[in-house]
């Protein structure tokens, strides 16, 4: 019997509408979120000079926001590999990014639009709709495919789970500047940024040891921002002191200070420390899982019939059949 041997196609994944609308994404949020928030090309003030306008008790150091050269770049190097014929078929992409960066920038932009126009209910919806659409980005990865390998963390995964933790820390922001701008009286703006700090705390706990495979980067983003509430509040601008009594201010520094300099990172220890029990272990089984699928796909090969020329496979039937019709013959004659 003779059939004929298929080779494997090797054609190159072609570019579709998620990897143009991508870089469409990026470029259009770097311009607007840089040109009206940080130089305020259209007059209006930069988001510096309302953060000093709306300051709260928990605004955290303006070297805090920094971190925005980190997400972008980072972003900005996602933007390019997802170009590229390694990376621009793979789920990490396709599923897990999917249109969801595009939804990201698009509320981004709006935060920056309504918070430059001092629209501050607007901006918050804005915010919470940003941070939404982050966390379903990330879900989407959560349960993607994926190749379990470090290229693919900080090239497809790294930048938006900075850019999630971040936006995880400035929504609870947000909701505090909502209540500045109201003019709430201080005890109300006290006890709205307690909540905020132990949510914040509470979403650490829950990244690090509710999720099976841990979100290590917001944890460490929500620690960077407790640290720099700490600091801010060394120095206090008028706003803030005209506000709260000494004792206050002092009190949530150094809440602030325990939360990101001591508590989350015990917790960053602990979890690290789990990782030594297999059953707390998911790099080691995802590991596992690579190599029993990649011994499968090997022994599935050698088990394939032997080819010959002009990709005609002969196998061990055609062998029977072609001798014992030999010696059908020879009996006849």
């Amino acid at each position: 019997m003779l059939s004929p041997c298929k080779s494997a196609s090797s054609e190159t994944p072609s570019l579709n509408r998620k990897n143009c609308a991508n870089v469409a994404a990026y470029i259009l949020n770097i311009i607007f979120t840089y040109g009206v928030g940080t130089a305020g090309f259209l007059g209006t003030p930069t988001n510096g000079d309302l953060s000093d306008k709306y300051q709260t008790i928990v605004t955290p150091n303006a070297d805090a926001f920094r971190i925005w050269i980190v997400i972008f770049m980072f972003q900005l190097l996602f933007t390019v590999v997802q170009l590229l014929p390694k990376f621009r078929a793979t789920s990490m992409v396709q599923n897990g990014v999917s249109y969801w960066y595009c939804l990201v920038c698009a509320m981004q932009i709006g935060w920056t639009f309504t918070f430059a126009y001092e629209i501050i209910p607007a901006s918050l919806a804005f915010m919470l709709a940003l941070y939404g659409s982050l966390m379903t980005l990330l879900y989407s990865q959560y349960y993607a495919e994926s190749d379990n390998i470090l290229w693919e963390f900080w090239l497809l995964r790294f930048p938006f789970a900075l850019h999630g933790g971040w936006i995880t820390a400035a929504s609870a922001l947000n909701v505090n500047v909502q209540a500045v701008a109201s003019s709430a009286p201080a005890d109300i703006q006290l006890a709205l940024a307690i909540v905020c700090l132990a949510v914040l705390h509470a979403i650490s706990v829950w990244v690090l040891f509710y999720l099976q495979r841990p979100n290590w980067t917001i944890a460490c983003v929500l620690a960077w921002a407790f640290g720099y509430i700490y600091q801010e509040l060394a120095s206090p601008n008028n706003l803030i002191i005209e506000t709260f009594t000494l004792q206050t201010i002092n009190g949530v520094r150094y809440a602030a200070f325990a939360v990101g300099a001591i508590i989350i990172p015990v917790q960053l220890a602990i979890r690290v420390a789990m990782l030594a029990r297999p059953q707390f272990n998911p790099y080691r089984t995802a590991a596992a899982d690579h190599s029993d699928n990649a011994t499968q796909e090997s022994s599935e090969t050698k088990a394939l019939p032997p080819a010959v020329d002009e990709g005609v496979v002969v196998t061990g039937a055609t062998r029977e059949e072609e001798v014992t019709k030999d010696e059908d013959v020879v009996d006849m004659a």
